[in-house]
């Protein structure tokens, strides 16, 4: 896979190189997409693989008009908002028709705030919270609502889709993100449109496909730690029968968590990638999309800290590293296991689309057919304990395979059967089936002698407070030497097969009653079959000795377990109803009920067997919105008020080394999501910005985890709290952005500058609330400015990001092996970066 992406990322480059000419495109203003086509085509099926070649296709654009000829100074023109058409219900529409709550980002923002995933595009979204450290179980929250993916037979409460084909695993989600036309995060449960468990919502990306002029593009990024990046594009219309688009991606980094045990850099991160995508016009009423992608990436594993040491772990590892500290905000940690992820995917679609043009009474007809397989593996190392004894690691492996296939019809029509107005409509049929395999084995290490002898592990041991025998003598790494031999080799060994298949129908229509009212009902129904093998094996010298326990299974409280033939049959049926309505100001007013389901399963990370079901979860969604244009088209205003209820809420509870696996009996979040963008009377200036206002709690979670400790410091690792009432994790109360951003001339350059205030609340980052997973509220300020010349044929930009230098963490959670201690998380600090842009086309 590496050497087919090393092909794609030379073969883009030179033919960058080999075409060279000055582009008209421009990402600093909104340009009008070229009209010109080679040949006609046929008119787009709703979400068809031909999206409009449009830059302004955002919810944070930058926009003005460009004069046609390069002149010293543009010419004063009037400033209108352009309009950004998204693929949210399977077709394409403007934004401001769309009556759900959704955000678009184009990817010429993308480009220009140096984001370089999904985390970082997340920061401008509104009641979203994407945490992607780990880069194998990423944690995507919408609203409130999401997935702790370290369990690996959790599904993702958010969906992630990328050119209409829906990936079922979470770690899609930090697979390499290059060459995006537009990021739409569309809110709430999507459960008839898009795919599966999209209960919280989806996140829909769409990659620039050929465009009708051949043009190309290449940008190289340098920033702090050593960051490089480097991307390109090439492609356009070879003919009127087709044409080709060839991209790649190289990024390599050290990273800012250093360990000094080992010393390297624990952030470090390669990664490769490279995309094409071809498109055939066999006809007038025929086109077809055929995409290949590879992706590849490796880094060292895993970037946690130390936190809230007490005395005995504190000496104990003393022992091993005098320098041992437990500031989570240095950017400093100290553990022995050279650890590392490796992960890739391979992905292979067809799109193809019919126009069918009038049928029965049905204008603009089209089918779609959407044909997927893909391929995802992940290897990785990492060390358990996070810290320099050698106490246990983890050696992962999972592999998961997919196919999946779409076809859904669309059509127009004037009214329904006589009554009311015009009919937009879609509807289909959804298939998925997927392969996943787990075997992980959680290792004793060569110290694991010592640390039997410590408070720690007798706590854990015997579930209550225990003695340390020689915790903080000297000498202990020595009795680990000697131990370890006898000890020998010992582990617990998790091995977990899991099937899916799945089969949905879904249909929509909009009805135009009148000129201003419209009513969508829509419905989705699901029917989804999981069959599982899970197992779970300790094995060590002392078992084979004839010792009654393995000190590994000891110490995870785990036994020996086999559960083949599980079987789970789930359906659902999820409705949805819009009223709009329409003024004659550009005011879209919209009301909607919307349901959601996420399938049940088995707990993949279970050590004795017992309990492995969970049940799905529901949602429903109440939303009223508007949608507005407003002062001759420069302000364009969108906010959303909802209240969402879950039933069943599946949930995730990690205590350092048992996984509680529960349902939830209910939640509920409320809110509001706002965004704006203005064109200011002062011309050069525009501003955007947006908010969100969540409140999200347990109405009803009696049976929660408690934290491992209580307020007075007492071990309670199996007992239980009520959380009823209770804030939900990782659901803070307000999000905001504000973007002012300044264009003027400068040496005869075309100059722009932008300054982004981030703020996000406070929040629990543990599902027990345990007071020290609690993250402050914190504010971060981002500053770039822009030069390029009137063509915008190339481009230099310098930015910083957390210019104050805010030291803020992403999560904490229980430590591994050490009771009341934690393992943090820390986001970046202040970091610079400095890219230099080419554009050439026709």
């Amino acid at each position: 896979m590496r050497l087919i992406t090393l092909l794609l990322l030379p073969l883009a480059l030179w033919a960058t190189t080999t075409v060279a000419q000055d582009d008209d495109l421009d990402f600093l203003f909104a340009d009008t997409p070229s009209t010109a086509t080679p040949r006609p085509t046929p008119t787009p099926a709703p979400s068809s693989a031909q999206p409009k070649d449009d830059p302004d296709l955002q919810t944070i654009p930058v926009d003005a008009l460009r004069s046609p000829e390069p002149t010293p100074v543009r010419a004063p023109q009037a400033r209108v908002i352009e309009e950004i058409v998204v693929t949210a219900q399977k077709r394409e529409q403007s934004l401001q028709d769309v009556p759900i709550s959704v955000t678009a980002v184009d990817g010429s923002f993308i480009e220009m705030t140096n984001a370089s995933d999904l985390a970082d595009v997340s920061l401008y979204v509104p009641n979203v919270r994407v945490d992607a450290d780990d880069l194998g179980s990423p944690q995507l929250f919408i609203r409130g609502f999401g997935t702790n993916a370290f369990n690996p037979s959790f599904e993702s409460s958010v969906g992630f889709v990328q050119d209409e084909v829906y990936f079922g695993r979470p770690a899609y989600f930090t697979e390499s993100m290059f060459d995006v036309e537009r990021v739409e995060v569309l809110r709430g449960p999507q459960g008839t449109l898009f795919g599966k468990n999209t209960i919280a919502g989806v996140f829909n990306v769409t990659s620039r496909g050929p465009s009708e002029l051949f043009e190309g593009d290449a940008r190289y990024t340098y920033g702090q730690n050593n960051a490089h990046r480097v991307e390109a594009g090439v492609g356009g219309m070879f003919a009127d029968w087709g044409g080709i688009r060839i991209s790649g991606l190289y990024r390599d980094e050290d990273g800012a968590l250093y360990n000094q045990f080992q010393q390297r850099d624990e952030q470090a991160l390669e990664q490769m990638a490279g995309r094409i995508k071809l498109r055939l016009l066999p006809s007038d009423v025929l086109s077809i999309d055929i995409s290949a992608q590879v992706s590849d990436t490796e880094a060292p594993f895993w970037p946690f800290q130390l936190a809230v040491l007490d005395e005995g772990t504190r000496n104990f590892l003393n022992s091993y590293d005098s320098d041992i500290e437990d500031d989570p905000y240095n950017f400093r940690t100290s553990f022995n296991t050279p650890g590392f992820i490796e992960k890739g995917s391979e992905t292979l679609s067809a799109i193809t689309t019919w126009d069918t043009g009038d049928l029965w009474g049905l204008q603009d007809s089209a089918l779609t057919l959407v044909l997927a397989g893909s391929k995802l593996h992940i290897d990785q190392l990492n060390e358990l304990d996070v810290s320099p004894a050698d106490i246990s690691r983890l050696d992962n492996f999972e592999d998961h395979k997919q196919l999946s296939g779409e076809l859904r019809f669309s059509a127009r029509a004037d009214s329904l059967f006589g009554w009311g107005g015009d009919i937009d409509l879609v509807a289909g049929a959804f298939w998925y089936d997927s392969e996943y395999t787990l075997l992980a084995r959680i290792h004793a290490g060569s110290d694991i002698g010592s640390f039997v002898l410590t408070e720690d592990a007798l706590q854990l041991i015997s579930g209550s407070g225990g003695f340390g025998l020689l915790a903080g003598l000297p000498g202990i790494p020595l009795l680990g030497n000697i131990l370890g031999p006898i000890i020998g080799e010992d582990f617990y060994q998790l091995d977990y097969d899991q099937g899916v298949s799945s089969l949905a129908f879904f249909g929509q229509m909009t009805w135009y009653l009148t000129e201003r009212i419209a009513i969508t009902p829509g419905i989705r129904i699901n029917s989804e079959e999981k069959n599982v093998d899970s197992a779970g094996t300790q094995q060590c010298t002392l078992d084979s000795l004839g010792l009654p326990v393995c000190i590994m299974a000891a110490l995870l409280g785990a036994e020996n377990y086999e559960q083949r033939g599980l079987q789970r049959k789930e359906s659902d049926v999820s409705p949805k109803l819009v009223v709009q309505y329409f003024s004659d100001n550009d005011i879209n007013l919209f009301a909607s009920y919307a349901r959601g389901y996420k399938s049940g399963g088995f707990n993949s990370l279970s050590y004795n067997g017992e309990d492995l079901e969970f049940e799905p979860e529901n949602a429903e969604t109440f939303e009223l919105g508007i949608k507005a244009t407003l002062f001759d088209r420069t302000l364009r205003l969108n906010a959303t008020l909802y209240e969402t209820r879950f039933d069943n809420l599946q949930v995730l509870a990690f205590n350092g080394l048992f996984f509680d696996v529960s349902n939830a009996a209910s939640a509920r979040s409320r809110g509001l999501e706002a965004d704006f963008m203005w064109f200011t009377p002062f011309e050069p200036l525009q501003i955007m910005g947006s908010v969100g206002l969540l409140d999200a709690t347990y109405d009803d979670y009696q049976g929660a985890p408690a934290p491992v400790r209580d307020d007075e410091g007492n071990l309670q690792l199996d007992e239980t709290q009520d959380l009823s009432g209770k804030r939900i994790a990782f659901a803070p109360r307000t999000t905001a952005t504000l973007t002012p951003m300044l264009t003027f001339p400068l040496w005869g350059l075309v100059g722009n500058l932008a300054v982004d205030v981030l703020h996000q609340g406070e929040q629990y980052t543990d599902t027990d609330l345990d007071p020290n997973t609690r993250v402050e509220a914190y504010t971060m300020y981002a500053a770039r400015l822009t030069l390029a010349n009137e063509r915008d044929s190339w481009s230099l930009t310098l930015g910083a990001s957390n210019l104050t230098d805010e030291r803020v963490l992403n999560q904490v959670t229980d430590a591994t092996f050490f009771p009341g201690s934690y393992f943090a998380q820390q986001a970046n600090g202040r970091e610079w970066f400095a890219t230099f842009s080419m554009r050439f086309g026709d």
